[in-house]
């Protein structure tokens, strides 16, 4: 029976209207802005000056992990707002979502970073064509309430910003770099990766 009353409890949450979330847009550079959000802009050294897509916009987003605790997404930002040396690993990423859903960007969405290695089939180098997107935490989870609304509001403002197609939206560090890299996770995918997206390519913003 104890199995049954935790089964409905489980369905009811799913069936709970998404939450009205303060909406974030993309300004005319590639900028974020809205509740919730810090710049701190990486030095031109850390980055291509702009993507190698027709019109100069993401084509997709690229979902990472940091695999480091909550709380270090300004530490790594603030890291790269000096210029690159040869001792620096060539990683760089457009925005971090935190654990308490803050949201860190570091790069213009219309420059290319470097997240990850290869090709995405049918758009091109992944670094030239896409964003990525650091979930601040590790694999296995938990993802925190706010970290989902938080990524929430970034995914809806960049696909809607950019028309970016659903197919291309969510795609797992571990796909594009296969073999070397695990990131997000299956939890990710598994519990929170679709809740995302329904949100982000919802017609109007969720009520609540």
């Amino acid at each position: 029976m104890i199995w049954d009353v935790i089964a409905r409890a489980f369905a009811s949450l799913k069936a709970q209207p998404l939450p009205q979330l303060a909406p974030l847009r993309v300004n005319e550079l590639g900028w974020l802005e809205g509740d919730s959000v810090t710049l701190v802009k990486s030095h031109s050294s850390w980055y291509y000056p702009r993507l190698s897509t027709p019109h100069g916009s993401p084509l997709a987003i690229v979902v990472h992990c940091s695999d480091t605790p909550g709380g270090t997404a300004m530490t790594m930002a603030r890291k790269r707002t000096a210029p690159r040396t040869p001792q620096d690993r060539a990683a760089s990423w457009h925005i971090s979502v935190e654990a308490d859903g803050s949201i860190v960007q570091q790069a213009s969405l219309e420059v290319g970073c470097w997240h990850a290695l290869g090709a995405i089939p049918g758009v091109g180098p992944v670094n030239r064509t896409s964003v990525g997107i650091e979930l601040i935490g590790r694999t296995p989870g938990p993802w925190p309430l706010a970290q989902q609304d938080g990524a929430r509001r970034v995914w809806r403002a960049v696909v809607q910003s950019y028309g970016i197609p659903r197919a291309r939206a969510m795609l797992p560090h571990s796909e594009i770099d296969r073999g070397r890299r695990s990131d997000p996770g299956a939890l990710w995918m598994r519990e929170h990766a679709t809740a995302v997206l329904d949100y982000a390519y919802a017609r109007t913003q969720p009520a609540g």
